[in-house]
């Protein structure tokens, strides 16, 4: 039997580690989405909306395209990156 959910980690840097209180956390998603619709189950999921405009997505090291379908696998690591500052 085929599962339709899974167990994804997601990773949190910078600001989103800041809000969040956690450097990782589990979450149940669907295997298969759009890219728009991980962005939002994170940011509602974890109250990101403050920095909704400024994070993006990378799924195992590869950013995530905007307007793509997803197939992701159990254990995925989804890492949620607002810009970095500094100089």
């Amino acid at each position: 039997m085929d599962k339709t959910e899974i167990q994804a980690t997601i990773l949190f840097f910078a600001k989103a580690r800041e809000l969040v209180g956690s450097k990782e956390c589990k979450l149940s998603i669907q295997k298969k989405l759009s890219s728009a619709d991980l962005f939002d189950k994170i940011v509602h999921s974890f109250d990101l909306e403050s920095i909704r405009n400024q994070i993006i997505l990378a799924v195992n090291d590869e950013f995530v395209v905007p307007n793509s379908i997803l197939i992701l696998s159990e254990n995925d690591k989804i890492a949620v990156i607002p810009p970095l500052s500094g100089g």
